[in-house]
């Protein structure tokens, strides 16, 4: 997984990266993911007491948490309100934070490479980095990169632990449809249980 500091510390010279030779991917897609990670850098770096505030704003731009959160919700999806919708694709931002902040913890000048990526069709794409920790073993991140029409944005956060690829929606997606379930349909429930927001 990745961690805020990941953003605090990440390189600019991310958007530099050229494609590996084993990728296959729109290289706009590596360039969109450069850019989202160089302005959180950028912001986190000139404004350091509203770290948080400005990262959940960048997450909020750049992950497509009402995507992630219709898939989350599975079949579930179309019987949430769009209100309920919306608040609950809000409070993403807060899990993909915390998630982001735990898996960092106390790494320090922190850089990455892009080693590889492909697209899966003609607009999602797949793009692996790695992320080198001072003081810590490097982590490898794999992105899903979505781009409708000329944006591009985050569906999922991937870190490899133990040669594992985790998927942070799809994991997510097990926990929410169960707590939805249990809960009887009860969203700011399921909110509250998972602790995100």
């Amino acid at each position: 997984m990745i961690g805020i500091r990941l953003f605090k510390s990440i390189s600019c010279a991310l958007t530099l990266m050229i494609l590996s030779p084993l990728g296959h991917a729109d290289e706009a897609c590596e360039m969109f993911l450069g850019r989202a990670l160089n302005q959180m850098f950028s912001t986190i770096e000139s404004n350091p007491e509203q770290e948080d505030s400005e990262l959940r704003a960048l997450v909020q731009a750049n992950v497509d948490t009402l995507s992630i959160a219709r898939f989350t919700l599975g079949k579930y999806a179309t019987q949430v309100s769009p209100n309920d919708l919306l608040t609950y694709s809000r409070s993403l931002n807060g899990y993909f934070l915390e998630t982001i902040h735990d898996n960092i913890r106390d790494g320090k000048h922190l850089s990455a490479d892009i080693l590889k990526s492909f697209d899966r069709n003609h607009r999602d794409c797949i793009v692996e980095t790695v992320i080198h920790r001072e003081s810590l073993e490097d982590l490898t991140v794999v992105w899903r990169v979505m781009r409708v029409g000329e944006q591009h944005q985050i569906l999922d956060i991937a870190p490899v632990q133990n040669g594992n690829t985790i998927w942070l929606a799809i994991e997510l997606r097990a926990q929410v449809v169960d707590l939805y379930e249990r809960s009887d349909g009860d969203l700011d429930l399921v909110i509250r249980k998972l602790g995100i927001g």
